[in-house]
């Protein structure tokens, strides 16, 4: 390895840069911490890859439940008896 790679020092190494990943490489640098984030995912692009963001909870069918989700609620398959 050469000498730049081998020179790194980090204060504190955050792995993925998910929502508690990417918080905590906020907090670390907000204290002036040296961090370095490791992300093995692919790139996320805030309006490609959630094209439902904008959407309003009406615009979606069925309330954005499926038929699937429904039916694999126990609770849904169980009736309710009120004495």
């Amino acid at each position: 390895m050469g000498d730049s790679i081998q020179n790194n020092h980090f204060d504190a190494i955050v792995v993925g840069s998910g929502m508690s990943g990417g918080w905590a490489a906020k907090e670390f640098t907000e204290k002036s911490f040296k961090t370095l984030v490791l992300e093995r995912g692919r790139e996320v692009r805030h309006m490609k890859d959630y094209p439902t963001t904008n959407m309003m909870p009406w615009e979606f069918e069925h309330g954005k439940a499926t038929p699937s989700s429904a039916a694999a609620m126990p609770s849904a398959k169980m009736p309710c008896i009120f004495s």
